[in-house]
């Protein structure tokens, strides 16, 4: 509108812009507006069935760039993939990197799936549908890996009731909140990576504000070592790092 400022809008393109700011006045986010939102300088598509992806995430996976750069060909599971960011984003910054990327909900795999192919990593990123909390979840994997991602849910159901309207009617609560205490994925995360990875492998776990002692020290607790936090732009821990 703004570049073609003098032109006439028709019928049509007027009642697509009313749709659209009624759509956002009432809450829904923008990035489910235009379909589409931005993650380590790629476009992602998005919808409610997967989370936003968010700037704190990319911690996630600058460091995990960083850090397995120079390691060669790397095997890695994204759990909990949802839009597919992180693990899209890992194999086209590491061209010798595959990528299992697990998620339970279908909806959440067809998209994710589709960010990979439109990315050019469809070949070397594979899905499969299964929830981590899942006694059987083993069985769905194909260990050993060399590194395990995840941004789980870690929104208590306190944490919940208190987000804006935004996120609590549109986003995937799934996603967001593990329905207690914000900790439930943490302990399993931990066994998954003590019995996953390859002896020296490590683990990235995205956490909430104040959140980073305890899942350190629940990661220490199962054998894992080298446990750090990594902050924000703002100085917050939000990235959990480890190694087996």
């Amino acid at each position: 509108m703004y570049l073609q400022f003098d032109r006439p809008l028709s019928g049509s393109e007027r009642s697509s812009m009313r749709d659209l700011l009624r759509r956002r006045a009432a809450g829904e986010p923008l990035q489910y507006l235009l379909g589409e939102t931005e993650f380590m300088s790629l476009t992602f598509r998005v919808n409610p069935s997967v989370l936003i992806p968010r700037p704190e995430t990319e911690i996630l996976v600058e460091d995990a760039v960083e850090t397995l750069k120079a390691a060669g060909p790397v095997r890695i599971l994204d759990i909990g993939t949802g839009s597919g960011c992180i693990a899209a984003s890992l194999a086209r910054n590491l061209p010798e990197a595959s990528v299992d990327a697990v998620d339970s909900e279908p909806d959440a795999i067809r998209t994710a799936a589709d960010n990979a192919a439109r990315l050019g990593v469809g070949d070397r990123v594979r899905f499969l549908r299964a929830d981590a909390m899942d006694a059987g979840f083993h069985a769905a994997a194909a260990p050993p890996y060399h590194a395990l991602v995840s941004n789980p849910p870690y929104v208590s159901m306190d944490e919940w009731e208190r987000l804006p309207v935004e996120i609590r009617k549109h986003e995937p609560r799934r996603a967001l909140c593990d329905g207690g205490d914000g900790f439930a994925f943490y302990p399993v995360l931990a066994g998954l990576a003590a019995a996953m990875l390859v002896p020296g492998g490590l683990v990235w776990a995205e956490v909430g504000a104040g959140q980073s002692g305890a899942v350190l020290e629940m990661f220490g607790r199962t054998g894992l070592r080298d446990a750090t936090a990594l902050p924000d732009l703002n100085g917050i821990p939000r990235v959990v790092r480890a190694k087996k």
